[in-house]
């Protein structure tokens, strides 16, 4: 599949289905069952069989999950083996293929394979094809989620990577049609990955407001989106208070971006708004914060990021569903005009807030957004947000907080969540959260100012913005945006991309 068929922003590894691999690595993918290999399987000869059972035997590969062993090419037999482990069927899941899909990755990127085949005759001898679809797909995006990098500002030569080519290797020609497709679901999807990564990397001095605005409004142009960037000047006809509070201490100027996507049938679907958060710095604004750790700062737009990738993916997916994608992009900085803590500031929706403590700002430019989003009579609006460090504190990192108004948004947010396998817990919005945010000066303060249940107050003031009969959804993903080294498919250091796939599926589903 070439990169101007998919028209990728990335140039990631083509995926080629074959017959017959002439390639110098040949791969193969075993439950735990079947550690044994599989003798019917016609690419391998009886020396290799004869390898593959040794090693079973032995105990050094027994096809447990995220398992790997590189068999290397011998004088009678010309291709290197990789055989990988997906555990049990029992136990099986698609995030353990993904995770596989990594550390299959890995070795190859070690064993400097340039050309590595896939044997997809082996899976469907051991599934069905609708349980080898997702298997494969999950095996593929582990692979090249794996391959990421960001050094565009590293001096020096670039090294390439080694691996040119990737063949699903199938005698069955039949196989060829949903093989196609799945490849291009595969690297859409890892596209649109890469694009939130690189947004939430970028250097906040590149990464400003404006940078994003003008790159959102060519992607959407190439992409067949309408795309409406608003300044500071429409921004204060749209009474968005909030929102230009915080931009106030930057000396550079707040970007509201709006995406359209309309499907050719669109009457017959549902409308999705998105909204993120996009601070591209966050000093903490008066409230300074600790200087340790702030150069991470920089992914405190990761909300709106991975809503812009979320709806990129939808997009060129086809959804069915109509979608209207609103990013509020600004600094958070301290200068001698910034907001001061005891400022009373009215919001777009005529709701006054006493800010006591400006780095409690990410609630504020969504409260502008999510009023500017219910314009739309949307049928649901979700919204994405780094918005609270106590998400860390209360969930560690397995798992990101998801608040919701309406009991029926809420399952179908963890439905999209568990088919992607992307973990959301829901914490409670009781409405008694809410007295402690009472303001003696305006409608409510942005913050309570102590430690308790701060990832809640966060929700519950947001949800004083909600109109009545409005379905909306939350998400505080400040805990997993970024350095999430834990899962093999993620950098170590640097942006994670979760979620992506969790709000486009939502999106196209819906």
């Amino acid at each position: 599949m070439s990169k101007s068929k998919l028209d990728l922003i990335h140039d990631l590894t083509p995926i080629l289905v074959s017959k017959n691999f002439e390639g110098d690595t040949l791969g193969y993918l075993y439950f735990q069952a079947d550690g044994k290999g599989n003798k019917k399987t016609a690419t391998l000869n009886s020396q290799t069989i004869t390898e593959i059972q040794d090693l079973a035997k032995s105990g050094t590969f027994t096809a447990a999950a995220k398992s790997c062993y590189f068999i290397r090419a011998s004088y009678i037999e010309k291709t290197n083996i990789l055989v990988a482990g997906l555990g049990t069927k029992k136990n099986f899941s698609p995030e353990k293929a993904r995770q596989t899909g990594s550390i299959v990755y890995g070795k190859v990127s070690a064993e400097k394979v340039k050309s590595f085949g896939f044997d997809i005759d082996t899976i469907l001898k051991s599934v069905s094809r609708s349980q080898a679809e997702p298997l494969i797909q999950a095996f593929l995006e582990g692979f090249y989620l794996t391959s990421y990098a960001f050094n565009k500002y590293k001096s020096g030569p670039k090294i390439a990577p080694t691996l040119k080519e990737v063949h699903l290797v199938t005698k069955d020609s039949k196989n060829a049609k949903w093989l196609g497709d799945l490849i291009t679901r595969t690297l859409i999807t890892v596209d649109c990955v890469f694009i939130t990564r690189d947004y939430s990397n970028e250097p906040s001095n590149y990464g400003t407001p404006e940078y994003y605005a003008k790159d959102i409004s060519a992607l959407a142009k190439r992409f067949g989106l309408k795309c409406k960037v608003m300044g500071e000047a429409e921004c204060k006809k749209e009474k968005m208070g909030l929102f230009l509070a915080v931009s106030a201490g930057s000396d550079r100027e707040a970007k509201c971006v709006i995406l359209e996507y309309t499907p050719k049938t669109a009457k017959k679907g549902k409308l999705i708004s998105l909204v993120g958060k996009g601070v591209t710095f966050d000093s903490g604004g008066i409230s300074i914060k600790p200087s340790m750790r702030m150069e991470d700062m920089k992914h405190d737009m990761t909300g709106a990021a991975t809503m812009l990738g979320s709806t990129l993916l939808a997009a060129r997916l086809g959804s069915k569903n109509r979608l209207v994608t609103i990013l509020v992009f600004t600094e958070n900085m301290p200068n001698g005009i910034a907001t001061q803590p005891g400022n009373v500031i009215t919001g777009r929706s005529g709701k006054t807030v006493e800010i006591i403590n400006t780095d409690a700002e990410g609630r504020l430019i969504l409260a502008d957004a999510l009023d500017l989003a219910q314009d739309y009579k949307p049928d649901i609006v979700v919204n994405s947000a780094t918005l609270t460090g106590a998400c860390s504190i209360a969930l560690g990192k397995l798992a990101s907080a998801l608040f919701s108004n309406d009991n029926g948004l809420a399952k179908r947010v963890f439905a999209a969540s568990e088919a992607t396998e992307e973990t959301l817990w829901e914490l409670p919005m009781f409405d008694e959260y809410f007295e402690d945010m009472k303001s003696n000066y305006a409608d409510m303060m942005n913050s309570a100012n102590d430690g308790y249940g701060g990832t809640i107050r966060g929700a519950i003031f947001m949800k004083q913005f909600i109109r009545p009969g409005t379905k909306w959804a939350h998400i505080d993903l400040a805990n997993r945006a970024y350095d999430q080294g834990y899962l093999p498919y993620a950098p170590r250091k640097g942006s994670s991309g979760i979620y992506v796939r969790t709000f486009a599926q939502l999106a196209m589903d819906y």
